[in-house]
């Protein structure tokens, strides 16, 4: 068992415990959460449309320091804010569509605010294999790194940015090659959506500005 972590990022404040191996009940104010063996929620009949229990240790900071519970309206808000150009290709845009609605039922099964993260790497890897098509990529650059380097050359990706993309490569490799499930929290799932958003915006800037 991990011992407890405190994270605050974009006035969220979370306490989240892992477990492994046993069921662990966790005592709120409000009433008690159970933490099943895996350390999360485990679907059922009578649970399956409730909010997850998790999300009640996470709490709202205002600029003048009131505490609030966050309600489902703060997490969609958040998810839904980041958007990908209409001029990005419909295939690209319908992959960010399905990884941002996976991430929005985070409110009632809190891995899919991780599970939808990672597929926004794979979304991140379409959207460059996109690109290159339409570039008319050599046929001999089949990897992600390949072609990633290749639009590095071509000025596709400034120079400046390409430390960015690699990172997504990295994470996309753990990602498709788990040893054992991660479970992030929503705001640092809601920052990797922002961040896959800007990059896939700026890798058809070229595509937009014609527009």
């Amino acid at each position: 068992m991990r011992s407890r972590d405190i994270i605050s990022s974009r006035k969220i404040v979370s306490f989240f415990v892992a477990t492994k191996g046993v069921a662990r009940r966790i005592n709120y104010p409000e009433r008690e959460c159970i933490v099943t063996r895996f350390g999360f929620k485990e679907i059922s009949p009578s649970n399956w449309l409730e909010p997850d229990d998790v999300l009640r240790g996470f709490v709202g900071i205002s600029f003048d320091g009131q505490v609030r519970p966050l309600v489902a309206e703060d997490y969609l808000n958040c998810i839904l804010r980041p958007n990908l150009h209409e001029s990005i290709p419909e295939d690209v845009q319908g992959l960010f569509e399905v990884a941002r609605g996976a991430m929005a039922y985070g409110y009632f099964f809190y891995p899919l605010f991780t599970l939808a993260m990672e597929q926004l790497f794979r979304v991140a890897e379409a959207a460059v294999v996109n690109k290159c098509a339409t570039l008319g990529v050599p046929t001999s650059l089949k990897t992600f790194d390949e072609r990633i380097n290749w639009l590095v050359e071509k000025s596709i990706i400034p120079q400046s940015e390409r430390e960015s993309w690699e990172a997504v490569r990295h994470l996309r490799n753990m990602a498709s090659h788990p040893e054992r499930q991660s479970i992030l929290p929503p705001s640092y799932a809601a920052g990797v959506l922002e961040r896959i958003a800007s990059q896939i915006n700026s890798l058809f800037n070229d595509k937009v500005a014609k527009d």
